[in-house]
């Protein structure tokens, strides 16, 4: 991406640089799903711009990951899953 602005995040277990910049966002999109963020982002609150942003800018993969997440937890599969009382997470693992 150059010297364009990036966020970063974990995909599948994997670093990926995302747009960090709406600009850039809305220029990673195919061409058919822009007008629908531009419509989404202009007309948004701004305190919701940057939850707006995050969801646009996530790639497919990572929206994949996520619904299979819900799925699971639908399913009552809480594999992986942990709460502040596990002891995986007060050891610090």
């Amino acid at each position: 991406m150059g010297d364009e602005p990036v966020l970063r995040t974990i995909i599948g277990g994997e670093t990926v640089d995302l747009p960090g910049t709406l600009e850039g966002i809305r220029d990673s999109l195919p061409e058919d799903q822009r007008a629908d963020f531009e419509r989404e982002i202009w007309s948004a609150p701004l305190a919701e711009v940057p939850l707006i942003a995050a969801r646009w800018g996530r790639p497919q993969e990572a929206h994949d990951e996520d619904e299979a997440l819900v799925q699971q937890l639908r399913a009552g599969d809480f594999r992986g899953f942990t709460t502040p009382g596990d002891d995986a997470l007060e050891a610090g693992r």
